[in-house]
Parts: structure tokens; C-alpha cells; sequence
């Protein structure tokens, strides 16, 4: 990592519910999503979860697709307040891979379903994860 991750993006990685992960395919055209997922140095973990998507197989996925073309990704998440002085996100930029089985897997599947409770009504079983190593950090907060 060229830039270490402050105390306040450490908390937003760690508290925020929801980020946005983008990827871009060969061609360099982006592609962007809302995620649930989960930080733990040097990674961020996001499931392909039993939500409803928008193809019937989760290698369909465009982000699954790019990953696996491009294998690069980058995470923003972010707090926005009124009071823009409360206002902060951190970006992670770094190379993503797609985790199916195996210890890392379920180590993965385990911190996700720890932080959210939604996973107890749907289980994640062996669910695919999407796991990105940081290489760079951006961030800004008040």
C-alpha cells in the first residue's frame, strides 16, 4: 500500500454497511455496483450472494466477468452528512479474485456473515466471494 488507511477510513471500512465496488472490462469501460462486504488487512470481501441478480449464473455477472478479465477493482465507501465538515469516504484500489472454495473462502464467508445478520434468513452456504487485496488507498474526511 503506498498510503496507510487513517483511523476514521479504517472505521468506515469496518462500520459502513454498504460500498460500491467498480470494475471495467478489457475495453476500459466501467462498471459500478452497491455491496455489502466486509474489511479485514489487507482485504475487502464481498459476496455473490442469493439476492436477486440481473442473469441465473453468478459467472454471468459483469463485475465477475471484468475480475476475471481485468482483475482490477476499486471499493469506495462513504458517509455523507448535511454538515459537510461529518463528510468522509475511503477508495481501495487493488487486484481482485474470485474465492470458491477453501480455507481463505470460508474464512471470507465467516466475517461476512458475523457483521451481517441478514445471512442468518439467507444463508451464504458456498457462496463465490470477490476478494480485494489493497494496493492503494485514497481517503478524505473532515
Amino acid at each position: 500500500m503506498t498510503e496507510k488507511l487513517s483511523v476514521r477510513s479504517r472505521e468506515l471500512l469496518t462500520l459502513e454497511r454498504v460500498a460500491r465496488l467498480a470494475t471495467a472490462d478489457q475495453y476500459a469501460r466501467p462498471h459500478i455496483v452497491p455491496i455489502v462486504f466486509v474489511y479485514e488487512d489487507p482485504f475487502v470481501f464481498t459476496p455473490i450472494d442469493a439476492k436477486r441478480k440481473s442473469v441465473e449464473d453468478w459467472r454471468d455477472l459483469r463485475r465477475i466477468r471484468n475480475i476475471e478479465t481485468n482483475g482490477r477493482a476499486s471499493i469506495l465507501a462513504d458517509v455523507y452528512e448535511e454538515n459537510w465538515s461529518k463528510c468522509a469516504w475511503v477508495r481501495i484500489d487493488g487486484v481482485a479474485d474470485i474465492l470458491t472454495k477453501g480455507d481463505d473462502h470460508r474464512h471470507a464467508l465467516n466475517l461476512l456473515a458475523g457483521k451481517y445478520k441478514q445471512y442468518e434468513g439467507m444463508p451464504l452456504r458456498d457462496a463465490p466471494v470477490i476478494r480485494v487485496r489493497i494496493e492503494h488507498v485514497s481517503q478524505w474526511h473532515g
